[in-house]
Order: C-alpha cells, then structure tokens, then sequence
C-alpha cells in the first residue's frame, strides 16, 4: 500500500515537472492569398435578394463590411434557365452588398439560378446552376421550458423544436434558421426600480425594458436518406434563453437545399464545432460553387443557393412565469448597470417585433 502511494507520487511529481519546463505553443496560423467570398441566396419569397461579395480576411461580427474586404464596384447578375438575366444593385452606404430588386423576379421551384460576377480588376466568376427545390410545410412550432444548473449562472431555456413531414420522394435536404426576440432588461428590473432621492421627481425610465434579436445556429441541415418519406419529428432548432420575464417572439424558417449546399453546409457546421486538439489538422477553406471563368481550378468560398422556404412564428407568453420567482433564483444576474436598453444592447427595440401570433 505504501509503496504504491509512494510510487505515484513520484510519477506525480514527474509529470509536475515535465509540464513546468514545456513552454505554451503558438500555433502557425496558415495564411492564404486574398479570394471571392460569396454569400447569397434566392428563394421563393418575394424579393429583394441579397448577395454578399467580400475577400477574404478576418470579418467582425458587425453588419458593416470593412471597407478594405468588401467588393466595390462589381457587375453582379443572376440568370435562371428560361434565359431571363436581371442586374444586382450595389448598395450605396454598405458596399459589400449586392441587391435583386426587380419585384418580377422571383425564385421559383423547378427552376435553377446561377449567379454571375466581374470584380472590378476584370476578372470573371460564374457560380454552378443552382436548381431550387420544393420544401415541405413546416408544423406550428412547440415550445419546452427547461431548467439551466444555476451554480454555473445559466439562464433557463426554451427549446423550441419543428416537425414536419418529409415527401415520399428522395432525395430532399433540410436547413433550418431560427431567431427569437428576447425581453431584456437594463439598468434595474421593474420590481425594483432604483429610489428617487429626496426633494427630487420620479426619474421614470423609458428605455429600461426592451426586446433584443437572438439568432440560433444558422447551419443546421437534415438529409432524408434514412428517414425517406417518414415525419421529422421534434428537431431542436434553437435554445432560446431567459434573461427576463416577459414574451418572446420566436421565428423558424425551413429552407429546402441541393445535393451541393447540403454537402457544403454540413461540412461548414462540422468544421465549426469541431472541438480539435494540439495534433489536429488546422481546417481547411470550405470552397463552394462558384469559381473563375478563366481557370476553373480557382474557386471562391462561400455559396450561391437557391431554396423554397417554409416558415413559423410563435409567441410564448410571459406570463408563464413568476417574477417574484425568478428574481429570486436570478437577481439581478442579467441586468447590466448604470445603462439603457440601447448602450446594453445595441440591437435593441422598445416595441414588440410585429407578425407574431397573439399569446
């Protein structure tokens, strides 16, 4: 008994100092030449269409493109298989983004589109005939309230999940794009809102409720290879969280995808929560399906598509839950201080999003 305690001790004290003389590592990070990033999509929705044309380069999570990665000045077209051509506007404040505009053009199942581009320095890239397929009706959506661990300060859920029923033909691949509107809060919650001092007036705070976008995971994608014909029954789509009590406005939007973009997307949603190790490979550019006119070998990241779409919107009502209650299990945990609604979240509305159901 002794000598094995005493032996590992002695391998503890091995490790201890193998690991103190091991200096941290800074990977390589791999630089690439400047490339065509495409990101855009068609779909059976009534336009405008957006296509986003940027180099590649280290993008922020901003709607505004750094003016140094985005593409000024290109000729952008999209064309479908009956012949007809239309031209992309570019927009005047945000020069990366492309608009279709025409209200005559609008994507249609059976169809396909291809996307045509000449940067400004003449070259030329052209995207694969994109086909747009028909997407299956998308079921009222269900929501499930579920506890978070609290000793780890996270806020409860809403697990919203979709079902819908896959048609008899093969062949068909889902994405799914979820957001919900979430009630937040700033400066104080309204049981507590801070005293006025003495010999002043009520300071009534008109911007301390407010509600804020959430998006959810915008690649999560579905083959129906082993479920052909069969309901898609209770798939999470998004974790909404709980920072407040009040309504949240939930939206999920059911895209139907070629071979091509579901190849493309599920290997982008592989690449991206891979966790990875010291040995791993580091990961390589997802290349799409648009590439130069002059040298087919020369591809552009991102992808052009083309998709029906099918859609729900829930309201889950706020009353649900008992303020009182979750004070006392959150506090003030979520509510930041000495701000408003607009310097906490600067995507911030004071108004309900419109189009949602009555609770």
């Amino acid at each position: 008994m002794h000598r094995s305690l005493a032996t590992f001790l002695s391998l503890l004290s091995l490790l201890v100092g193998l690991s103190a003389c091991v200096d941290p590592v800074a990977l390589p990070i791999r630089q690439i030449e400047r490339r065509l990033v495409v990101d855009g999509l068609i779909t059976d929705e009534a336009p405008p269409y957006l296509i986003k044309l940027t180099y590649s380069g280290n993008l922020t999570g901003s709607l505004l493109i750094p003016e140094e990665l985005a593409v000024n000045g290109a000729e952008a077209t999209v064309s479908d298989n009956t012949g007809r051509t239309v031209s992309l506007e570019q927009d005047a404040l945000n020069p990366a983004y492309y608009w279709l505009r025409d209200p005559t053009f609008r994507g249609q199942p059976g169809r396909s589109y291809t996307l045509s581009v000449k940067l400004p320095d003449g070259s030329h890239y052209q995207s694969r005939s994109e086909p747009l397929q028909a997407v299956a009706p998308l079921d009222p959506l269900d929501a499930q309230y579920y506890r978070q661990i609290r000793e780890l300060g996270q806020p409860d859920i809403y697990q919203i999940r979709v079902d819908t029923q896959d048609p008899p033909t093969p062949g068909n691949f889902y994405r799914w794009e979820a957001q919900s509107y979430l009630p937040r809060w700033a400066k104080s919650d309204p049981l507590h809102a801070p005293p006025t001092p003495p010999g002043e007036r009520p300071q009534v705070c008109n911007t301390c409720s407010c509600w804020v976008p959430y998006l959810g995971p915008l690649t999560e994608v579905l083959s129906d290879e082993r479920i052909n014909g069969h309901r898609i029954s209770g798939r999470l789509v998004l974790s909404s969280p709980i920072y407040a009590v009040g309504n949240q406005y939930v939206q999920v939007r059911q895209y139907s995808l070629s071979r091509g973009a579901y190849q493309y997307w599920l290997l982008f949603e592989q690449q991206r929560s891979r966790s990875g190790s010291l040995f791993d490979p580091q990961p390589a550019s997802i290349e799409g399906n648009v590439r130069a006119m002059s040298d087919t070998t020369i591809l552009a990241l991102g992808y052009f598509g083309a998709s029906a779409v099918s859609q729900q919107r829930l309201t889950i009502p706020g009353d649900t839950i008992n303020i009182n209650w979750f004070l006392n299990q959150f506090g003030s945990r979520f509510i930041p201080e000495k701000q408003d609604c607009f310097q906490a979240y600067p995507q911030a509305q004071l108004t309900p999003p419109s189009g949602y159901p009555p609770r």
